[in-house]
């Protein structure tokens, strides 16, 4: 199968990777980044795999093109590159379910697959879980699972989005507030207190919405089963990078003004997190 994949990220060059064993793989980059990507190294339990990934600033027609972009790029992506056909997004939080173009078929991966970048093109997988995927229509997930990923079907995908959202607004900004790993929230009585808080507040939410979700043991079990993991939040924040906090914990801040739900323990870590960005990215362009 014919796949693109834009976004070199620690996650779109981990489907690259994976994908291009049975597969025709395109990672689309921007112009005058070609040459950085040409060999991708992918770490994985502390074993070095060096591969060699056809690398364009074009899409092709491809039969599948997967959007693994930052949030907040995701409608300047969308226009810069136009894709059509099928489209896979791979992103966290809530902002790339209200895309809407023309020509594109739309799908969505729900993941607690995990990647950190060493280098521009080295990433280390850091986590291997589950892998939803779902849609409008159905797609031929057998290109994933041939290729070692454990993708499984799923027909409430909107569901399972709002799931991890709720959990990614309890985790990434408590890790990014206060600078820890994601199991030193279960394991400090005082992280775990508000992260409780938050999981109650977005749990009401869902109820509201007409999902059962229990957040706080969800939280708890991400906890606990990637204790060891640094947030994404948490890594753009020491890197000097912008934060997915609009599209996480703000995307369900507006959610719940929808439903009457006015979300203060959400509005306070949207704030703090907020904070955090603006000032160290103040800082990163004057030192420039």
């Amino acid at each position: 199968m014919k796949i693109d994949i834009v976004g070199p990220g620690a996650i779109g060059l981990i489907l690259a990777y994976h994908l291009s064993k049975n597969n025709d793989v395109n990672i689309v980059v921007r112009k005058g980044e070609e040459d950085y990507y040409k060999t991708i190294k992918i770490i994985d339990n502390d074993k070095e795999i060096k591969v060699n990934i056809p690398v364009s600033s074009e899409l092709r027609y491809a039969e599948l093109t997967i959007i693994a972009v930052k949030s907040y790029d995701l409608e300047n992506v969308i226009k810069t590159y136009s894709p059509q056909g099928n489209v896979l997004f791979v992103q966290n939080g809530l902002k790339h379910l209200s895309i809407n173009f023309e020509n594109i078929r739309k799908f969505y991966a729900v993941t607690t697959w995990a990647g950190r970048k060493v280098e521009k093109s080295v990433v280390e997988i850091t986590g291997r879980g589950y892998f939803k995927i779902g849609g409008e229509t159905k797609i031929d997930i057998k290109q994933f699972v041939d290729s070692g990923i454990n993708a499984e079907w799923s027909d409430n995908i909107v569901e399972e989005i709002y799931r991890k959202a709720s959990i990614n607004s309890v985790i990434n900004p408590i890790t990014a507030v206060f600078k820890v790993n994601n199991g030193k929230i279960i394991d400090n009585p005082y992280l775990w207190n508000i992260a409780k808080i938050i999981s109650t507040e977005n749990a009401n939410l869902m109820n509201e919405m007409g999902y059962r979700i229990d957040v706080e043991k969800d939280v708890y079990e991400t906890c606990r089963v990637t204790s060891r993991n640094t947030s994404s939040m948490l890594q753009d924040l020491n890197n000097g990078r912008r934060t997915e906090i609009d599209s996480i914990n703000g995307e369900l801040i507006k959610t719940g003004e929808k439903y009457g739900k006015y979300m203060p323990a959400n509005r306070m870590m949207f704030n703090a997190v907020s904070f955090l960005e603006k000032n160290i990215l103040k800082e990163k362009e004057m030192k420039k």
